[in-house]
């Protein structure tokens, strides 16, 4: 009967030494996440800072190019014409402006318009 007893103990021991090595095992690696966690929520924060910071860098890029544009047109020799035409009244040689009546608005005419041919 001691030989039972003690083979029965030692099968208890052992599943008590592999219990105590789990709980080890466990408490370790719940201890490595706890020290890794920070870590990952930076790296998470970071990439949504990213990805915020592109989405940013794509709409300057657009804005940009629009900007760019816009200097185009507005260092051209159209866009020159078009303003002298508009706000200065000026007409090129052999031209007659012809211009909208407003209605009980008597119009003066131009100095650079040709009356009559």
């Amino acid at each position: 009967m001691s030989w039972k007893k003690n083979k029965n103990f030692n099968t208890r021991q052992k599943k008590a030494v592999w219990k105590r090595r789990l709980i080890c095992v466990a408490l370790i690696f719940c201890g490595v996440c706890l020290l890794l966690l920070p870590v990952q929520l930076k790296i998470w924060k970071l990439k949504n800072d990213l990805k915020n910071y592109q989405r940013q860098e794509q709409e300057l890029l657009a804005k940009r190019k629009e900007i760019i544009k816009q200097i185009d047109y507005y260092s051209s020799d159209a866009y020159v014409e078009e303003r002298a035409r508009e706000e200065l009244g000026l007409v090129k040689p052999g031209e007659v402006p012809i211009r909208d009546a407003v209605p009980g608005r008597v119009q003066i005419p131009d100095q650079n318009a040709v009356i009559g041919d």
